[in-house]
């Protein structure tokens, strides 16, 4: 086939990947929305029932769907590391144990982002240099692994505190409600008392 084809190919099928990766990033932000809605209608049955709370929903979810659909790709590209390391053992195999320059190692890199362009998203493959040949699929392999859990650690962290502070604004808002509709009951007591004293003073 031409090398162009092939090229095209690729693409296309990192248009597929990246295609299903957003319809699963969807999917796991509106599970997570509608989880954490009746978490909290279990602990406060008044703040789902308030504009803050829609507010906050809608500026939430689309932040959940990034960081879901990043970690869907991040998954993707870490399953494909095993099929990597296999396909840069077999062209390296012709250098047996002499080490290899940066251009050579550079041409290896280029294939490999050429068949594997998810990964190629997720990690920059350049300037890698080995003492011989044979390492250099391990040493590949197990820095993307290493970069992959970092990054989805990150993934993780920021939709932990997405939602975290989500949850909070909604609990603040619904607690002044709250405060304030206390504060004009009370004030509403208040009031009919003092009339009834009046209207007894003048009776």
């Amino acid at each position: 086939m031409p090398p162009n084809y092939d090229i095209m190919m690729n693409y296309l099928n990192l248009l597929a990947n990246a295609t299903d990766c957003l319809w699963y990033g969807i999917l796991l932000a509106a599970v997570t929305m509608i989880i954490l809605y009746f978490i909290l209608q279990m602990v406060s049955k008044t703040c789902v029932k308030t504009i803050p709370f829609y507010i906050t929903g809608v500026i939430l979810a689309p932040l959940l769907m990034v960081q879901d659909t990043l970690i869907v790709a991040a998954f993707q590209a870490k399953g494909m590391v095993d099929a990597l390391e296999i396909e840069v053992q077999q062209i390296v195999g012709a250098y047996d144990q002499s080490a290899m320059n940066l251009h050579e190692t550079q041409a290896v890199l280029d294939q490999v982002t050429e068949d594997f362009p998810l990964v190629g998203y997720f990690v920059n493959l350049t300037n890698a240099q080995v003492e011989n040949a044979q390492q250099l699929a391990s040493v590949m392999a197990e820095g993307i692994r290493d970069y992959l859990n970092t990054y989805l650690w990150k993934r993780f962290g920021w939709c932990t505190a997405f939602i975290a502070i989500a949850v909070l604004v909604v609990f603040m808002f619904d607690k002044q409600r709250k405060y304030q509709g206390t504060t004009s009951s009370y004030r509403s007591t208040r009031s009919g008392s003092t009339t009834s004293y009046k209207d007894y003073d003048n009776f």
